[in-house]
């Protein structure tokens, strides 16, 4: 099972040398809708989710004949949930089902899963479908994608504050979207973004580690330390855990001024 690169596919989009059944996996979900609105540039596209449809609505978009016998083109969103809902016996059908899906008619099937299991139905379409994988980018790959995008809207920004741009983002493509342009927006009538601008504009993208840092740096446990360099080591820059650390400092001594006027923190 050769897999395919979502990546190599959204930049040189063809779906018809994709194979009637397509299954993309990974835990990147931006590229996941990048490829799907490809698709919907180039034909009339039916979209199911998981948690909502069963089998019976799958295969009545496919039991209908297309416009101009064009085929009928399908993207099945959260495809875990969609097969948590079907018995033994639709499992089977779904099988039976895919086997037979053939051009011109296409079935994407969109999974959150990071790794795909043995079982079935995933071992038959292995056997018959295109997989595509749709992993996080890696820490360059993100700051590349920054700096095109930064690039494209006509503003510069020099290499330390990417990195530091990229280091409040935590390589999320969904958060980096907004975030970034409400970058470009404050920065209309600049033409270079510096780090001023980010630190005011930019919300960080914060994950539980920094907030048990946060607790043990407070509570003056030495663990901390070992916190901070793996911290560190794992994409938050130095700053910004700086700028956390006094945001939080700041709170603290409002909450101790409220407290001791008498009034409501």
């Amino acid at each position: 099972m050769a897999e395919k690169s979502i990546i190599q596919l959204i930049k040189n989009f063809d779906p018809k040398q994709l194979k009637p059944v397509v299954l993309i996996y990974g835990s990147e979900d931006f590229l996941k809708k990048q490829f799907v609105d490809r698709l919907k540039e180039k034909s009339k596209v039916h979209i199911l989710w998981g948690d909502e449809a069963g089998f019976v609505n799958l295969k009545d978009i496919f039991s209908s004949s297309a416009l101009f016998s064009k085929g009928n083109t399908a993207v099945l969103f959260d495809f875990d949930a969609f097969l948590t809902k079907l018995n033994k016996d639709e499992l089977k059908k779904l099988t039976e089902f895919l086997k037979k899906i053939t051009k011109p008619d296409r079935l994407i099937l969109v999974s959150k899963k990071e790794k795909l299991p043995a079982k079935e139905p995933f071992k038959t379409i292995k056997d018959l479908a295109d997989i595509i994988v749709s992993n996080r980018l890696t820490p360059k790959a993100f700051m590349v994608s920054l700096k095109n995008k930064i690039e494209k809207n006509g503003k510069k920004i020099d290499e330390q504050t990417l990195k530091y741009l990229s280091s409040k983002l935590k390589n999320d493509l969904w958060y980096a979207k907004q975030e970034v342009e409400k970058l470009l927006i404050y920065a209309s009538d600049k033409e270079i973004i510096t780090k001023e601008d980010v630190d005011l504009v930019v919300t960080p993208k914060i994950d539980e580690n920094i907030f048990l840092f946060l607790d043990r740096f407070f509570e003056k446990n030495p663990q901390a330390l070992k916190m901070l360099k793996d911290l560190i080591d794992t994409s938050h820059h130095p700053f910004e855990v700086q700028s956390l650390i006094l945001n939080q400092i700041n709170r603290l001594l409002i909450f101790k001024t409220l407290t001791q006027k008498g009034s409501p923190p």
